[in-house]
């Protein structure tokens, strides 16, 4: 078979120039190294101190915003998790930038005096300082003994 002047040049090139299938080197590296798995069955394990703490159901992320702005941020986030009928929220506040105000201190007020009646749970997550779990909903009612 006579080649044109064209494909004489692309064979002299590929002659000239190494080329190597990497998908091919890439299954020879990975057959020569085992891969070990770690298959979790069922839940996700949780550290036991952890335990009483519900799983969050949403979040929000407050980095960047002033304490002002996450207030009314998180406020609407309650407000649609209500309607969603879901009651369970992680807020990452993250540890406090003095130049913004610290925000987990304005959350941690407004769960204290305006949302006291809104908030059932409220607390610092146990692996994670920087986030807190609020659950929202209705006290249960309190017995008389």
């Amino acid at each position: 078979m006579a080649f044109n002047e064209e494909e004489l040049f692309q064979l002299e090139w590929i002659k000239n120039h190494h080329m190597e299938d990497k998908d091919k080197a890439l299954d020879a590296a990975k057959a020569d190294v085992p891969i070990e798995k770690k298959v979790f069955k069922g839940r996700r394990v949780r550290n036991p101190a952890s335990w009483g703490t519900p799983l969050p159901e949403d979040e929000i992320d407050l980095h960047g915003m002033t304490a002002d702005e996450a207030a009314e941020a998180v406020e609407r986030r309650m407000s649609q998790m209500t309607i969603a009928g879901l009651s369970v929220l992680r807020v990452i506040h993250g540890g406090g930038n003095p130049a913004y105000g610290n925000v987990k201190k304005i959350i941690d007020r407004k769960v204290r005096s305006e949302w006291r009646n809104r908030v059932v749970f409220y607390r610092t997550e146990i692996e994670n300082a920087g986030s807190s779990i609020l659950k929202i909903g209705k006290p249960a009612p309190k017995t008389k003994k």
